[in-house]
């Protein structure tokens, strides 16, 4: 059993959400109700800057008008896309995507709306805010749950999350916190022996994000890995829970789009000269990949080295973990799919031109990558910190102390 320590997991989990309480208070400090409900929530230091704004659009349009027509959210009186046409000239229009029957629409996956719609429904545009705060603080708890759930493995982890970008996106509805969560889930699920759950998991990251279908690829291995007899099994369940985690992101590709592998990254709008074209992401994956890489890590604004130079650590911690006569908390395939999940993410983005993720908080597009890093250095230096003391305890000295 696992001794009790001062910051077991109730505390932790108070101690992330006043962290959060004061961030959200020092952001609204100025001005609380416009950066609360006023036009400041889609200014670039807002809750709904950029791409959140249309998530949250998404939200009221399928709260008030069971749709996602988002011409009225966004275009208030207008009836048409006709009307619209001169004003989303330019990249305004790529913030949209174009519905099979020629409707404005979300260019996203519409489940992180979907998921938020209980909190919308209750407190309006502040529920939206609560909702992230409800989704930092999983993914907090899960991070902290793969590094072992140790008192050294929850102490990293708030340092993993005050000394990177992770914490400036607190004040946010962000839909990659909402991926990592469900990402971070659905290892913990795999390593904990529940690989429906896992799949289920898997299954709902990939459904709000298409990419993530890349990066839950690891996770099998987890399941294989912690299933030790049973194999087989466990890897159908975990297929099984996968298609159920699918089906929210299939079915809104089929009723948005006409056919449930069409997304809206495939329909992206854009406007020239009053004429309506489509144009898909996967056009972008332009950018030569070494020099995307030294972008990701090294660029001045966003790159990793400069706002979580802690994420270095990870190869370090990963080779500790892996080393021969070394047990980490629940074993080794957690460790080996963490690893990979890093090397994925950082190859994906590594030749996409948009890969600073378009925000001057932090570059958003790597944060499964410094999740799972995280993960790796609490359970690396909790792992180290337990060896050290057994050899102490261990030690002739000790031994002859002892006598």
């Amino acid at each position: 059993m696992t001794p009790r320590h001062w910051l077991g997991r109730p505390a932790f989990l108070a101690l992330v959400i006043a962290i959060q309480v004061g961030i959200v208070v020092t952001h609204l400090a100025a001005a609380p109700r416009d950066r609360l409900v006023g036009r400041a929530v889609f200014e670039p230091d807002g809750y709904l800057y950029g791409d959140s704004a249309y998530y949250a659009a998404a939200a009221d349009s399928l709260w008030r008008d069971r749709d996602l027509d988002l011409l009225n959210q966004n275009f208030p009186g207008r009836a048409t896309i006709a009307e619209v046409l001169p004003e989303l000239e330019g990249p305004l229009a790529g913030e949209f995507g174009l519905s099979a029957d020629g409707r404005l629409t979300l260019k996203q996956s519409p489940v992180l709306p979907a998921a938020a719609l209980p909190f919308y429904a209750v407190m309006g545009l502040p529920g939206l805010l609560v909702f992230n705060l409800v989704v930092m603080t999983l993914l907090l708890d899960g991070v902290a749950q793969l590094a072992g759930g140790t008192l050294l493995a929850r102490l990293v982890v708030l340092v993993g999350f005050l000394t990177t970008p992770l914490h400036d996106f607190v004040f946010n509805f962000s839909p990659d916190l909402f991926l990592c969560a469900l990402l971070i889930g659905s290892l913990v699920a795999a390593r904990d022996r529940r690989p429906l759950l896992a799949g289920t998991l898997a299954g709902l990251a990939v459904s709000s994000k298409l990419y993530v279908a890349v990066l839950v690829l690891p996770v099998p291995v987890v399941v294989w890995g912690a299933a030790e007899r049973a194999r087989i099994a466990a890897m159908v369940r975990f297929a099984a829970g996968g298609l159920v985690g699918l089906v929210p992101g299939v079915l809104f590709n089929w009723w948005l789009f006409g056919a449930p592998w069409v997304t809206g990254y495939e329909r992206q709008l854009f406007v020239v000269n009053g004429q309506v074209g489509l144009a898909g992401h996967a056009s972008r994956f332009t950018e030569p990949p070494l020099q995307g890489l030294l972008n990701i890590l090294f660029d001045p604004g966003v790159g990793l080295w400069p706002t979580a130079p802690l994420w270095f650590l990870w190869p370090v911690a990963a080779g500790v973990l892996l080393a021969p006569r070394v047990v980490p908390p629940g074993g080794r395939s957690w460790v080996v799919a963490a690893c990979l999940v890093i090397l994925l993410n950082l190859a994906l983005f590594a030749s996409y031109d948009g890969w600073y993720g378009g925000s001057p908080r932090g570059n958003r597009y790597v944060f499964p990558a410094v999740v799972a890093a995280v993960a790796l250095i609490g359970a690396a230096v909790a792992t180290g910190a337990r060896a050290w003391c057994d050899g102490r305890a261990r030690s002739p000295d000790s031994a002859s102390r002892a006598g």
